[in-house]
């Protein structure tokens, strides 16, 4: 399962698209009715964007870790979540990066010790999960700074792009079904908007 969705998501949380790890994470400031907002800004929706997303990361994440969210944590996570959108920005418009962005993620991706514990349950397959020195969620947070790296660096095979669609602020995988946009939605309304170009430019 990609997503664990929880039973009531606070109020504005941001689209899930089931892009890669890292763009997921990079998405969490979305656009409501024009206006930008932060998908982390409060621990409440940092937890359900971890719940969510916690199938897709080897980190073992407990409901009880998760209760344990607390206001600095969310600031870790848009401390993070802020280099790697500016980062992933310059990738994808060749542009150098600001040192302070690198530093920041290497900063995360140090943050303790890890290694893979096998688990195997009777009757399932063999999978590895992420265990850390560092407390479950900072292990998280350590773990899609990897991820990010990954992704700046090609070795995740993830080829970022930004949605060209008129008020979009998302970052797709394009090497995913060679997609123009990040979604259908954005998609129609890009073509609506060079048609109305085109018809409002020849009258």
């Amino acid at each position: 399962m990609p997503f664990d969705a929880p039973v009531s998501p606070p109020a504005d949380v941001p689209p899930l698209h089931g892009e890669p790890l890292p763009l997921e994470f990079v998405n969490t400031v979305f656009p409501v009715r024009g206006a930008l907002r932060d998908g982390l800004r409060t621990p409440e929706h940092l937890v359900w964007w971890l719940r969510s997303c916690r199938g897709r990361l080897a980190t073992p994440l407990s409901d009880s870790a998760l209760d344990e969210v607390d206001n600095a944590d969310a600031q870790c996570f848009v401390m993070l979540r802020d280099a790697g959108r500016r980062l992933v920005d310059a990738l994808v418009h060749q542009r150098d990066p600001d040192p302070w962005d690198v530093a920041q993620v290497n900063r995360v991706a140090g943050v303790g010790r890890s290694w893979p514990l096998l688990r195997w349950d009777t009757g399932g397959r063999p999978v590895a999960l992420e265990i850390s020195t560092a407390p479950p969620v900072v292990a998280a947070q350590a773990e899609i700074a990897h991820a990010l790296i990954d992704l700046l660096t090609g070795r995740s095979g993830t080829e970022a792009r930004r949605c060209p669609a008129p008020g979009c602020v998302f970052f797709f995988d394009h090497a995913r079904s060679r997609r123009e946009w990040c979604s259908a939605g954005c998609g129609n309304r890009a073509r609506a908007a060079r048609h109305y170009a085109r018809h409002h430019h020849s009258a």
